[in-house]
């Protein structure tokens, strides 16, 4: 079983990303707090109608942030996966 941590750091472009992740109702939230203090992000990963996974911003309106940090995220996943 392999363990991955509920808040870690990710770095995107010069930004320093701290990401926390909670549990509601069986679905994992993200929350990203910014190095240059704009409004924290929350975002999920949903599958839409054609089954596909795409992360969504929470409320929607920050999808321009949302799709490219939702790759950073699941690339620290994978990274996280392999040293294990």
């Amino acid at each position: 079983m392999i363990v991955l941590p509920d808040d870690f750091e990710i770095n995107w472009g010069e930004l320093k990303l701290a990401v926390k992740i909670h549990s509601k109702q069986e679905r994992k939230v993200f929350e990203v707090s910014f190095s240059d203090g704009r409004p924290r992000l929350f975002m999920s990963r949903s599958v839409v109608y054609s089954g596909k996974k795409v992360w969504m911003s929470i409320p929607e309106g920050r999808q321009e942030e949302a799709l490219p940090i939702g790759r950073l995220i699941v690339e620290y996943f994978q990274k996280q996966q392999k040293q294990e």
